[in-house]
């Protein structure tokens, strides 16, 4: 049964779009279902500080990734690669177990994300992105 929280999302997603600046950016397209998330982050003073995504994808994409670009802001990339959309579409969502690989899609484009800031500030000790 679908909790009121991703009831919630999927009626009004929230942080759809493309963050032009964007610090890190996460795509990943379902090998099976050809579902597409872009997860997009902005990193200030080493912390999460905006998140958002695009999705070609069904409402459980779209409600787990507006869930997740809620979830990270104010977490650090470390915190943030923790975060488990899979485990939260099973435990907390109450998503459909045909649904959890839309959760997968959606981890999978947040780590992606967070690594391509990595790669862009390693040598910035995590102070990411303009002040």
């Amino acid at each position: 049964m679908l909790s009121d929280l991703i009831k919630e999302h999927i009626v009004s997603p929230r942080n759809q779009g493309v963050i032009s600046t964007a610090d890190g950016i996460g795509e990943v397209v379902g090998p099976a279902c050809g579902d597409q998330v872009v997860l997009y982050l902005q990193i200030k003073h080493g912390v999460i500080n905006r998140a958002a995504f695009t999705t070609h994808g069904c409402w459980a994409a779209v409600a787990m990734a507006s869930w997740v670009t809620e979830m990270v802001m104010g977490l650090t990339p470390a915190e943030a690669l923790e975060v488990d959309a899979e485990a939260l579409a099973r435990e907390q969502a109450g998503l459909p177990e045909d649904k959890w690989p839309c959760a997968r899609l959606v981890s999978l484009a947040l780590y992606r994300a967070v690594r391509d800031w990595q790669r862009g500030h390693s040598g910035d000790k995590g102070e990411g992105g303009a002040a």
